[in-house]
């Protein structure tokens, strides 16, 4: 399958080329301004109909986006992708977030549930996926994830920071959360593609943690001291969590958050 990632320097979107390319997909990239001898494909957000002309070129079979920046933009640059795919019979697999559900966190969300935001962010990604299931119907697929960690991301490079420097990291009372990492998304993208699954997924952990003792488990394993938190106040429990409830996706690519952090903190393999 010929594949474009849209997004591809960031990291869940350089995690799912690797892994595509691995699994024999050819695979091309897009970045703002591709460095000397790089592979990648230009494409500026701040020219959203560029991405004509780059899907002409590219000509791929299914585009993966995981683009980032001006929300207004990103829609544009979505509804013209969305139109040459319908008229190429192309599919879409479209990085959304757990946000969609920031406007009700009395409970985890699976993929059934009813999205609502009270987010800018969580609005504009909910205005998102409504205009490319409008246009692409079961041709676009949406990942939804939470909190995403990678051995080396900005999440991890700012509790190592913090935590040394012994700056306050913001925090919450009775807040439980799941989580993901660069490669389960990878994984189950690819999984995805090779399967033609269609529909919503929520790829993240099957469990949830507090927030604050996930740092706290993270910054020993990690053999750091204790951080030190700025604690947001929260009187009654909240869960900004989407569990995953689809069952094609097989056991071997689901996580707990003691995965999680076992990956995190001490290589361990996640398969």
């Amino acid at each position: 399958m010929k594949v474009l990632v849209l997004g591809a320097s960031g990291l869940a979107g350089a995690a799912i080329m690797r892994t595509l390319r691995a699994e024999g997909h050819t695979v091309s990239g897009t970045c703002r301004v591709p460095s000397g001898g790089s592979a990648m494909l230009p494409f500026d957000l701040d020219e959203p109909q560029s991405i004509v002309p780059l899907l002409e070129q590219a000509r791929p079979d299914a585009v993966v986006s995981c683009l980032r920046g001006d929300f207004d933009r990103q829609l544009e640059a979505h509804a013209l992708l969305a139109d040459v795919l319908r008229r190429e019979n192309g599919m879409l697999v479209y990085l959304s977030t757990a946000n969609v559900f920031d406007g009700d966190l009395s409970r985890p969300h699976y993929e059934g549930d009813a999205v609502c935001s009270d987010s800018t962010y969580g609005q504009f990604k909910i205005a998102c996926e409504r205009l490319l299931r409008e246009r692409l119907g079961q041709d676009c697929v949406i990942l939804r994830p939470p909190e995403i960690w990678g051995r080396s991301c900005p999440r991890l490079d700012s509790l190592l920071e913090r935590t040394r420097a012994g700056t306050p990291i913001q925090t919450y009372e009775n807040l439980s959360v799941n989580y993901t990492t660069d490669i389960q998304i990878a994984r189950w993208t690819a999984f995805v593609l090779a399967h033609g699954l269609r529909g919503v997924f929520h790829v993240g952990t099957v469990d949830t943690s507090d927030y604050t003792a996930f740092l706290d488990r993270l910054a020993e394993g990690l053999d750091l001291p204790r951080p030190v938190y700025h604690v947001g106040r929260n009187d009654t429990p909240a869960y900004q969590a989407v569990l995953p409830g689809r069952n094609e996706i097989p056991e071997k690519f689901q996580l707990s958050v003691g995965a999680v952090l076992s990956f995190l903190s001490e290589g361990a393999c996640l398969s």
